[in-house]
């Protein structure tokens, strides 16, 4: 009788050798015992490979398989298909994990019989280990109890794709014929795993305890490249085929593969080199073009705001670049952010004195400019640029509507606004309320509770 191990674990490898110790010390300690862990390097040149062929010779729970394809996908197939065990799971080569995650995961999945467990997680990033939980905290009702998209949809919505958290059933993947796209290189195939395996499964439980350390301050990582561009594209025209053969699911699934795959998009054009973007932007309109006529775009898991970006995109593709790469200056052009910076530039007492006749120079000033602007747009409808609102879900954006020159502005702007109900004669008792605040953040030195020094 063949040997079947409790978890076999897939480490898919090139050129780790700065993480690949630490990363294959914490398997190997695991207090699950009964594992096997096949290697799957694409012939690594830093020493990865000779590493884990030492780790081969010391312990026979391990074995090295070279791949003669540079692609994760192909790499993950792979092991899959030389996988012994009863659960399949997944470290990647530049992280590691508690000494009891395939215990504590094949325990529970034992207990209830389940096809998937999926837990929280740590992100590690410059030194520290923030604690990230795998379901959406609005739904936490998923967690700890057993579930499908078929008995609840919010699993698709709600939950993180992250596969390395987890451990499926081998069963499962080999009766559904579930493989990665073999696309070159890194290049997001998770995404594909992850929407088959939820797909198909038919038991599925989120354990509200973190074992996985989740590496995002490896700077060769696929997620920080600027020249992987069209990546993304191919991983969502992977799933949309996968679903094709499958009309029993097509119809429910194909709005939540347009939903992430609209988010990906923003996520790429977020991450890309500036060159890149004008290109990928009318690569977006053409996806999405197509998703509309399909009517795959559900009104009840796409936000307005979302539908108005992608009409937009699709009408003027051009503009909305144009909008994007100018977006930072846009937004301090922006009046409220202009009377924040007034206010932190009026630091000594002189300038205090002249702050009101500063605030008032830039209002007129600004309102000048906005006539200007209108003026021209009445000539020119076609160059009128897109309403900030539509680049919300951007990082730029994000980061200066939290710096302090924002919010101070928000508030001057808002008192202004509302002179008549008195809101200027306690405009600086709540400046002083909101510096306090800030000052009493910066001396906790960010004591976020689930932030832990490494």
């Amino acid at each position: 009788m063949n040997y079947i191990p409790k978890v076999s674990i897939i480490v898919p490898s090139l050129n780790s050798i700065a993480y690949i110790k630490e990363c294959i010390d914490s398997i190997l300690n695991q207090t699950l015992k009964d594992i096997e862990i096949l290697c799957i390097d694409a012939n690594s040149t830093d020493g990865t490979l000779e590493l884990l062929k030492d780790y081969e010779k010391q312990d026979k729970r391990l074995k090295v398989i070279i791949s003669d394809k540079k692609s994760y996908g192909y790499q993950m197939n792979l092991g899959i298909k030389e996988a012994k065990g009863e659960y399949l799971g997944i470290v990647e080569s530049d992280d590691y994990i508690k000494e009891n995650m395939y215990e504590r995961l094949y325990e529970v999945a034992k207990a209830q019989d389940l096809e998937v467990v999926k837990s929280d997680y740590y992100v590690v990033k410059d030194g520290e280990k923030i604690y990230n939980n795998v379901v959406n905290l609005a739904c936490k009702d998923l967690y700890n109890s057993v579930t499908n998209w078929q008995k609840d949809f919010r699993i698709f919505l709600a939950t993180d794709g992250i596969n390395q958290i987890g451990i499926y059933r081998l069963d499962l993947l080999r009766t559904n014929q579930i493989k990665l796209n073999e696309s070159l290189g890194a290049s997001y195939q998770d995404n594909g795993l992850w929407f088959q395996i939820f797909s198909f499964a038919k038991s599925i439980y989120f354990l509200n305890e973190a074992f996985y350390m989740l590496r995002r301050d490896n700077p060769n990582s696929s997620v920080y490249s600027k020249e992987k561009v069209y990546a993304i594209c191919e991983e969502y025209d992977y799933i949309r085929n996968f679903l094709r053969k499958y009309p029993f699911i097509e119809k429910s699934i194909a709005p939540v593969c347009a939903l992430h795959r609209y988010g990906n998009y923003i996520w790429t054009l977020d991450r890309i080199d500036d060159k890149y973007k004008l290109d990928f932007i009318k690569r977006f309109a053409k996806d999405f073009k197509e998703i509309l006529e399909n009517k795959e775009v559900d009104h009840r898991i796409f936000s307005l705001h979302k539908i108005e970006v992608i009409n937009y995109i699709i009408k003027n593709p051009k503009m909305f670049y144009y909008g994007l790469i100018n977006l930072q200056s846009r937004f301090k052009n922006h009046l409220v952010y202009k009377i924040g910076d007034c206010y932190f530039k009026a630091n000594t007492f002189i300038k205090r004195l002249k702050f009101p006749f500063s605030l008032l120079k830039i209002c007129l000033w600004h309102n000048f400019e906005q006539k200007i602007y209108k003026g021209f747009i009445s000539f020119r409808p076609d160059l009128k640029l897109p309403s900030l609102s539509l680049y919300n879900e951007f990082l730029d954006l994000i980061k200066i509507r939290d710096e302090a020159t924002y919010q101070i502005g928000r508030i001057i702007f808002k008192s202004l606004k509302q002179w008549y109900k008195g809101k200027l004669f306690i405009l600086p008792f709540v400046l002083y309320k909101n510096s306090t605040k800030n000052n009493k953040k910066e001396n906790i030195g960010g004591g976020d509770m689930n932030i832990i020094k490494s």
